[in-house]
């Protein structure tokens, strides 16, 4: 049987802020505009310079270790006083009001459910607004994403959260924790991806290059080194990890020996060329002259940094390269 939603669940909403307000009062008005509301909105800064003025309505938290979000979600359980656990990034919305009293009902509905996750939506007119490699690095992203533990709208159980150290922050620094935490939730209990929707607007900034998609994706791929190395092929029960694409360069790796091979050297070559264009098929919906001209050349390169990436990543078995620090 499932268990019946309390009267007045508490929720702890735990938002990284990093110094910045921008986005914080759209989102700060959506939960309080929920049919359930937060029991408390903890913004967690890690920056050198907090901000000094939080919206109202939400409690400032400032950790003293500068690292990666992890850090400040750990920080933010540990300030928690609610039976449950909402990770959220600034710059997402939940779709409607009653988005979290839904995902409060599906965590019940079922025994042994530990976690909901919510869809990633990333609106393609925000997608318009990026650069040529903005858009390339963010192709994978648009639309509704069933991704998994994403940090954007994660409701999990606080005493099960708690139990498992909530994230790894010794193994995973920049990248890779959030399969992580799946996997080590799954050990708990189910970890339920809901119908609720969460739009990310992922703003930029800055403009990105070439040389940002390289670290980006070397950061990732020592993450997903790290993470086979930790959880091998169980790894195929995250969402989004299922996702041929996303696999198919790692299948690929085990070709770079051939290019060393006589009489293999070739065709391992061209399998890799046309390999590597497939596994970041999404970059193709691009529009833009650059796609044909820099696309098929600068995704070969891509393998190789992701070979690199995932080597390092099994030998250490740990993520530690961030692109920005």
């Amino acid at each position: 049987m499932s268990s019946a939603l309390p009267a007045n669940p508490k929720v702890s909403v735990i938002i990284p802020i990093y110094g910045k307000a921008g986005d914080l009062p759209r989102l700060v008005d959506a939960l309080q505009a929920q049919s359930i509301r937060p029991h408390e909105i903890i913004l967690v800064d890690s920056s050198p310079k907090p901000i000094d003025n939080p919206p109202p309505g939400t409690r400032l938290v400032k950790n003293p270790v500068d690292v990666a979000l992890s850090w400040d979600y750990n920080l933010g359980a540990k300030e928690a006083t609610g039976d449950y656990i909402l990770n959220m990034q600034q710059d997402c919305v939940p779709e409607d009001k009653g988005a979290l009293e839904r995902m409060l009902n599906q965590l019940h509905e079922v025994p042994g459910r530990v976690s909901v996750v919510a869809l990633v939506t990333l609106p393609m007119e925000n997608f318009r607004q990026y650069n040529f490699w903005g858009q390339v690095l963010m192709a994978r992203w648009i639309g509704r994403i069933r991704q998994g533990i994403s940090g954007k709208f994660d409701l999990h159980r606080a005493d099960v959260y708690r139990s498992i150290g909530c994230y790894n922050t010794a193994q995973f620094h920049f990248a890779g924790e959030d399969m992580d935490l799946f996997m080590r939730l799954s050990q708990k209990g189910e970890v339920f991806v809901s119908d609720v929707e969460i739009i990310h607007y992922h703003f930029q900034s800055l403009k990105t290059g070439w040389q940002h998609l390289f670290r980006k994706h070397y950061q990732v791929a020592e993450s997903f080194g790290a993470l086979f190395r930790t959880w091998g092929f169980g790894l195929r029960r995250i969402p989004y990890a299922g996702h041929w694409t996303h696999h198919l360069a790692k299948y690929l790796y085990c070709l770079v020996p051939l290019l060393f091979v006589p009489g293999l050297t070739w065709p391992a070559a061209l399998a890799i060329v046309v390999g590597s264009n497939l596994s970041n098929m999404e970059s193709w919906r691009v529009k833009s002259w650059k796609t044909w001209a820099y696309l098929p050349g600068f995704n070969v390169y891509l393998f190789f940094v992701g070979f690199v990436g995932t080597a390092v990543g099994l030998l250490t078995g740990k993520q530690r390269y961030s692109q920005n620090k």
